[in-house]
């Protein structure tokens, strides 16, 4: 459970170079985060804080970020999702998922705060 102020975010990838990079340099942002190596670690972390935002990969080794989003979304949970992927394709699925498409990789880590905060004016 969240003790302090800052915002919590869910950090999910499968990639562990990319996902350490995110959260350190969210980490110094001010958030707390949480790191998940893929879609199950994403749920059981879910189901046990209080997640304002995921930042999911919408590729991982056990699911994807889609799925992700899709289980956040069915059981009405509060949290902004916002998905990253290397591939333009998947901006259309993710469209139905999430405000906007996925992050282009390789993205600068303030440009996934400045969107964190975008999303979090409008609650």
């Amino acid at each position: 459970m969240k003790t302090d102020d800052a915002e919590t975010i869910l950090v999910a990838s499968s990639d562990t170079l990319q996902r350490s990079m995110i959260a350190k340099y969210l980490r110094e942002c001010g958030y707390s985060v949480i790191e998940a190596t893929g879609f199950e670690d994403a749920k059981i972390a879910i189901g046990h804080y209080q997640v304002d935002v995921v930042v999911s990969d919408t590729e991982m080794q056990d699911g994807t970020g889609f799925d992700l989003s899709t289980h956040i979304r069915s059981r009405h949970l509060p949290i902004e999702v916002i998905l990253t992927q290397s591939l333009v394709k998947t901006a259309q699925v993710a469209g139905d998922l999430c405000e906007q498409g996925p992050l282009e990789q390789p993205y600068h880590p303030q440009r996934l705060v400045d969107e964190i905060k975008r999303l979090r004016a409008f609650r």
